[in-house]
């Protein structure tokens, strides 16, 4: 008779479930990281998210007092002004607290220009809506080789 024997916790393999969607790039990269997601419009000014510690800042938003550094952001689209760009680019450049990439429904061109200046991935016209695709933890990886040509976004998510 053969014996079966259960295996120990640290062999025990976790199953993980892909989904690729495919976008358009906005700004050019690759990026992989968990995932953070928003389901209103989202600014990078600094009265929104923290430009020394990149922490949600405005009440009753998603994240509120959570940190976006390292984190690839994903949100509908924007709510701010030319300030969001600049903003973008202090986190990512100089304080070292901005996100690793962005993905929104439809990125407005503030974004684009602070994610360009800020030399991270943003991709937008999914062909799945990412505020409903992409949960908060997911591992995301986006893959932007060219602006305005196709980009993908893996997400990994633990099942």
């Amino acid at each position: 008779m053969e014996q079966t024997i259960a295996p120990r916790p640290t062999e025990m393999t976790t199953q993980e479930q892909k989904i690729v969607l495919t976008g358009i790039a906005r700004s050019k990269g690759k990026a992989k990281a968990e995932a953070m997601v928003f389901s209103h419009r989202f600014g990078w000014a600094f009265n929104h998210v923290g430009n020394e510690d990149g922490k949600v800042l405005t009440a009753g938003w998603d994240h509120q007092g959570e940190s976006v550094t390292g984190k690839i952001v994903v949100y509908p689209t924007v709510t701010g002004s030319t300030s969001g760009a600049v903003s973008l680019y202090f986190k990512v450049k100089q304080s070292k607290h901005g996100p690793a990439g962005l993905i929104c429904r439809e990125i407005f061109p503030f974004d684009i220009s602070g994610a360009i200046a800020s030399e991270i991935p943003a991709v937008d016209k999914l062909d799945q809506d990412p505020i409903t695709t992409i949960k908060n933890g997911d591992i995301v990886e986006i893959d932007a080789p060219e602006v305005g040509q196709k980009a993908t976004v893996t997400i990994t998510r633990r099942a």
